[in-house]
């Protein structure tokens, strides 16, 4: 796994575990990023790296630092093997695209944000 696909996965692990920390203004913030999101993972990692900057969202970065490290001590890249985090493997059925890096973190986005419970259809 490349290490921009680390960066947009440590990226939707801090926005799955901690969206309660991050305010509806950041969260509209994401809401625009991610619909201008390009479809390179190296871009997207920069984009969603230069977010986190700010001191308002230091607990966030540390966090996104962590997971990144985890994850790139869990799954070294090795070019010879084609086998995830934990030795785990793909999800995506042979000969299917797997989701790119641009749709994975917009539907974190989605999933997570406050804005969107109210776009949530309802369960019967």
């Amino acid at each position: 796994m490349s290490v921009y696909r680390n960066s947009v996965l440590a990226f939707i692990q801090v926005l799955d575990s901690q969206s309660k920390l991050i305010p509806t203004q950041d969260w509209n913030e994401l809401q625009q990023l991610s619909s201008q999101f390009p479809e390179d993972d190296e871009e997207i990692s920069e984009i969603l790296e230069n977010w986190l900057q700010p001191e308002s969202r230091s607990q966030l970065l540390e966090d996104y630092k962590q997971y990144l490290k985890s994850l790139t001590a869990a799954s070294p890249i090795d070019i010879d093997r084609n086998i995830g985090i934990a030795n785990s493997k793909s999800q995506t059925p042979v000969n299917q695209p797997s989701e790119s890096s641009k749709e994975l973190v917009d539907n974190a986005i989605k999933n997570n944000s406050p804005l969107s419970e109210n776009t949530k259809p309802d369960k019967k």
